[in-house]
């Protein structure tokens, strides 16, 4: 069964055609103007008109899984190496304002301009000549324009609540007013929904043909559940999860496949976005250990490093919690599976050597080393962990072939079906408490864990245990974890205090002790409410005085 990915399948001559058709200024795109001499050449054909999608699929980027700062970095669950990046400096300290925040103008005109892009092509394929599209092109290239614009649009609200709304292509010339209000939050998710459900409609369930790696059905439900999570639409979330059960997605077996190029696309994944050789990722440089165990290769940044209270969400398997003192001189010996798959530790095995994060007193400033950096003097780990979940074992690094070149072939997931079980888990729960539908779904991923099932919970034993799953099962995915703290508002609780490490020292006779302690630069601060949303960037209120500003900015 095919699953859909987005892959930019861009062809030099066309594109150039289309950088063309879109290239003007994107300051403020909303109201660049309509007219273009490529247009028909644009909607001249279902080819044609494909590769312009494409390029929009193309600006759903890889940077917040892949980056050298990936969204992860900005919740409780992961943090950097070095100081320079956005997640330690003005999202760790909540320092910026209405004209310099790290989700600011950028975000603002980049979404929408590339919702102009989405209703450029659902406005040309309506008004192009009869007889350019069969039927079914039609509405499988206005479906996937739906997805996409909706897609941003709740990004947008996710960042900063209600947003202005703007379903057609507007011009300067054509003498309507072109500065829209900020409708609602409540409306912006509306807007979501029915955009949302229109694709579902148009979509196929899957692709047939391989080469067509795109939105299905699946994936505009997926987008709608997410949505209705979001803003806490219980039952109609529960309905949505439901309807995706119906299509045929499955568990994967082995939880490390996912994350593995040989092996991700399987009946799990039901939307992500594809890398391979001639589009790769840059997380094996960003992202892997500091040193290469094997080679002795100082190839990695190292800018990914999980905390321990990611680590203490991790179970034992005998059924004790994550920080339980009974497991603390043997710490990471009969974890959750998922532990393994996404994290290198102290004595991992990682391409064909050993990742030894404890303190090592002999380094000394500018050596490189994978060993615990408790003041960044050596640039080795500050929290006694690596990343590993997306990295691929197979890929051996060396400074000619490696260091400060794309190698990474692992696809960035989206949306998986695991996700989906626990959206309905924590919806189901939320409208009704624990009956045997949640239990089932939770329990089916900490199976796969190799976990003792949950029973006999209250209502909110349920809520805390599900937001557990969602933080081990989902980690790293895109930043999903930071979304999960604005929007169940524990920013105040979670976000004021230090990302944590673990400090393993060996003693004379070889024996170790691990000591929790505050990771080297990992302080966090939150101001309650006002950091659930950012400001309105202050150019966008510039140009058009009807937007007004979210509170306390």
């Amino acid at each position: 069964m095919k699953r859909n990915k987005i892959l930019n399948l861009f062809l030099p001559v066309v594109s150039l055609l289309l950088l063309t058709f879109t290239g003007c200024s994107e300051e403020f795109v909303e109201t660049q103007p309509t007219a273009s001499v490529t247009s028909e050449a644009v909607f001249s054909s279902y080819n044609n008109t494909n590769i312009f999608l494409n390029g929009i699929y193309g600006r759903i980027g890889g940077d917040f899984w892949f980056g050298y700062d990936p969204q992860s970095n900005w919740s409780d669950d992961s943090m950097t190496t070095f100081g320079w990046v956005t997640s330690k400096n003005a999202i760790a300290r909540r320092d910026y304002s209405t004209s310099n925040a790290p989700v600011g103008n950028g975000t603002w005109t980049n979404s929408y301009g590339n919702i102009r892009r989405t209703n450029l092509l659902i406005n040309g394929v309506l008004e192009a000549p009869e007889g350019t599209y069969s039927e079914e092109e039609k509405n499988h290239l206005i479906g996937q324009a739906k997805f996409l614009r909706a897609f941003f649009y709740f990004n947008l609200a996710k960042s900063f609540g209600g947003v202005p709304l703007i379903d057609k292509v507007l011009s300067r010339t054509s003498g309507e007013d072109i500065a829209f209000p900020r409708s609602s939050y409540q409306e912006t998710i509306d807007f979501v929904v029915k955009d949302c459900m229109d694709a579902a409609q148009l979509l196929p369930e899957f692709w047939s043909n391989d080469g067509s790696t795109r939105a299905s059905k699946g994936a505009a439900l997926a987008l709608k559940a997410d949505a209705e999570l979001f803003s806490e639409r219980w039952g109609d979330c529960v309905q949505t999860c439901q309807d995706i059960f119906a299509l045929g997605y499955g568990i994967a077996e082995d939880y490390e496949s996912l994350f593995r190029p040989k092996t991700e696309d399987n009946e799990e994944v039901i939307f992500d976005i594809e890398f391979n050789e001639s589009r790769a990722h840059d997380a094996e440089v960003f992202l892997s250990p500091r040193v290469d165990p094997l080679t002795g290769v100082a190839a990695g940044w190292g800018h990914l490093l999980p905390t321990q209270q990611l680590v203490d969400a991790y179970e034992f398997k005998d059924g004790s919690e994550g920080d339980d003192p009974a497991h603390a001189d043997d710490p990471y010996t009969g974890r959750d599976n998922r532990f393994y798959a996404s994290i290198l530790y102290d004595n991992s095995d990682w391409r064909g050597g050993k990742i030894f994060t404890r303190f090592d007193p002999a380094v000394q400033q500018g050596t490189f080393s994978n060993s615990f950096d408790e003041n960044h003097t050596h640039q080795g780990t500050l929290t006694g962990y690596y990343f590993k979940k997306y990295l691929d074992p197979d890929v051996i690094p060396s400074e000619t072939t490696f260091y400060g070149k794309s190698v990474g072939t692992t696809n960035a997931i989206i949306y998986r079906y695991a996700e989906i079980l626990l959206m309905y888990a924590e919806a189901k729960n939320e409208l009704s408490g624990p009956d045997g539908t949640v239990y089932e779904a939770v329990n089916r991923l900490r199976e796969r864990g190799g976990l003792m099932p949950l029973s006999g919970l209250s209502q909110t034993e349920m809520r805390e245990k599900i937001r557990n799953e969602r933080r081990v099962e989902l980690a790293f995915e895109g930043g999903k974890r930071y979304w999960d703290i604005i929007r169940w508002r524990i920013g105040g609780e979670v976000f004021n205090q230090f990302k944590q490490g673990m400090r393993i020292e060996e003693e004379p006779d070889g024996s170790l002790v691990h000591k929790r302690v505050d990771a080297f630069g990992g302080e966090m601060r939150f101001n309650e409410p006002r950091d659930y949303l950012f400001p309105i960037p202050e150019q966008a209120i510039e140009v058009n005085p009807k937007l007004e500003q979210n509170p306390n900015w």
